[in-house]
């Protein structure tokens, strides 16, 4: 990431076009004129703001009547271009230093609770002290936490280093609260989830984001398993989001040859274009590689699987990527905000883009789009030429990063999505975990784990409605309303013993998802993340297929261009 330093005029003009709504979006002059046309609208837009603020027949909030224009104006641009500030200015900060000061550990507000969601991080106050997944942070420093948002818990953990904070915790299986007083350290965001050798040799590495911490824990890693006998390496990206440019070329220097492009930005202004290309010899050789992608692998995720897919450096397994190919530039506003603000687009070493314009315009619509930019006119002449990779495979242009060999994504049904809704697998497992602790590593989940699960929720009265159900209730309502449900009431009945009778068997039918959930979630809770992709594993199917491509050498094939291509 950059700060621009000529994206200023552009921001004021925008948001004058957004506040005043009076002024075309399109067809501003240039030069000279544009700047007279500016300074006209900022005369323009201040009086309208005044006149509102001081004459408007109701008070209104003039801090608060400027953010609903700011964040109109942006959502208007793209969905990547954002005002950071207060919570967010932090998780920014976090982000492109990888350090913060805290406790070290990932909450969510679970029924009500802020509530440890994974294992602390290693080596921080929070594990130190012994505080678990699960546990329910009822007070800080004597203040009832009850209902309040994960960024205002967030504020109160955080803080300057060797400050203390009191932290009361409610614990599933332990009668009374406990109380823990965490002295602030620097906590350093581990980007590498999980790194290991899995069986024939065959490496796996998971990471999770790209901080500025990211290029340096995986060549570590690569290091490691190299030192243990790796012979092919499996990369996970999948649900990674993606983070900071730096980060991403970093990470694509481990695997590439000296001198490959990895990744160029191209865009309005000159300072936009830039190149990168790798700097180091590949750390990994050229043992055989498998990156695995998914539908929520984007921005930096999709960098380096994309340089490594036009470079034939490794074979992509999966699902589509996101197809987020904007540049983001981070423009210094205020003491407390910055802009992100898209200044460029990414192309990879084929020279296609990344950028899905298609999520771009379902999301805001076709003719808004075309309305406020002329980016997606700008590249319709793009798509339609031909990519090809380093070796001659053809490769799509503006769809994100399509992989070689595609493995259809597991769907859940109601049932399932339910409980996980309802946290009743996780719950369970913080139970069983606070009251199983002798439970060893390499545990199965049996018969008497299934049953007291199935206990569990009936004593938490668990519930579900089906799709169908919830339309059903749906079309009694239109019937109350035409005044017919009276007559329709017996075939209603019918219809709905008939969908209570189907649920029956639910818990059964759904037997596999349950057992892999409980071991995965009760692995966490005993020994941490890494215990929770292990007991993943063998249930994985991109993986899976990644390590049988690896076994069969079917990846030498799969790099080859198709006949007739080149």
């Amino acid at each position: 990431m950059r700060t621009g330093r000529h994206t200023r005029p552009l921001i004021i003009l925008l948001l004058i076009a957004s506040m005043a709504g009076t002024v075309a979006l399109t067809g501003l002059p240039s030069g000279a004129d544009r700047l007279g046309e500016i300074h006209k609208n900022i005369t323009l837009f201040g009086l309208i703001y005044r006149e509102i603020a001081q004459k408007y027949v109701e008070d209104v909030q003039p801090d608060k009547l400027m953010r609903v224009g700011v964040n109109a104006m942006l959502r208007a641009i793209d969905p990547y271009t954002v005002l950071i500030e207060d919570e967010d200015n932090e998780q920014f900060q976090i982000m492109t230093t990888g350090r913060y000061g805290g406790v070290g550990m990932l909450i969510q507000v679970r029924e009500g609770w802020p509530t440890v969601v994974e294992p602390p991080y290693d080596n921080t106050p929070a594990l130190r002290a012994g505080i678990r997944e699960g546990d329910r942070i009822i007070e800080i420093d004597g203040e009832s936490t009850r209902g309040k948002s994960v960024s205002e818990v967030a504020s109160h953990l955080r803080g300057e280093i060797g400050t203390s904070v009191v932290l009361k915790v409610s614990r599933d299986g332990v009668a009374d609260p406990l109380e823990f007083r965490l002295v602030r350290a620097e906590i350093v965001v581990k980007d590498v989830e999980y790194a290991g050798i899995l069986e024939d040799g065959i490496g796996y590495i998971k990471l999770s984001r790209f901080s500025r911490n990211a290029a340096n824990e995986v060549r570590d890693a690569v290091r490691r398993l190299r030192n243990d006998g790796m012979q092919a390496l499996v990369f996970d990206l999948r649900n990674n989001p993606g983070g900071l440019l730096d980060a991403a070329v970093g990470v694509t220097d481990v695997f590439l040859p000296r001198k490959e492009r990895i990744v160029s930005t191209k865009g309005r202004v000159p300072e936009a274009a830039q190149e990168y290309y790798s700097e180091n010899d590949p750390i990994i050789g050229d043992l055989p590689m498998v990156v695995l992608v998914n539908d929520l692998s984007a921005s930096a995720s999709e960098i380096v699987s994309g340089a490594l897919q036009d470079n034939d450096r490794a074979i992509i397994v999966g699902q589509q990527t996101f197809g987020k190919g904007l540049v983001q530039s981070v423009v210094g506003l205020t003491r407390e905000s910055r802009l992100k603000l898209t200044t460029a687009k990414y192309y990879l070493p084929s020279g296609r883009l990344i950028q899905n314009d298609s999520r771009w315009k379902k999301r805001f619509g076709e003719d808004v789009v075309d309305h406020i930019t002329d980016v997606i006119k700008a590249d319709s002449t793009h798509m339609l030429q031909d990519f090809f990779t380093a070796s001659g495979r053809k490769v799509p242009s503006g769809k994100g990063i399509v992989p070689d060999v595609a493995v259809p994504q597991d769907t859940l049904n109601d049932y399932e999505v339910a409980l996980l809704r309802q946290s009743m697998i996780f719950n369970y497992a913080v139970l069983y975990a606070n009251t199983h602790a002798g439970l060893k590593r390499d545990f199965e989940v049996s018969e008497a784990i299934i049953s007291d699960f199935k206990r569990f929720l009936k004593e938490k009265e668990f519930s579900y409605k089906l799709a169908s159900e919830q339309e059903l209730d749906e079309f009694e309502q239109a019937l109350k309303r035409d005044g017919v449900y009276e007559q329709m009431l017996p075939t209603l009945e019918k219809m709905h013993a008939q969908i209570e009778e189907s649920k029956k068997n639910a818990f059964d039918e759904n037997i596999d998802f349950i057992k892999q959930q409980l071991g995965e979630e009760i692995a966490a809770k005993l020994w941490g993340t890494s215990a929770k992709i292990e007991k993943s594993l063998k249930y994985d199917k991109e993986l899976q297929k990644a390590m049988e491509l690896i076994r069969d050498q079917a990846w030498q094939t799969l790099l080859r261009p198709a006949s007739g291509q080149g």
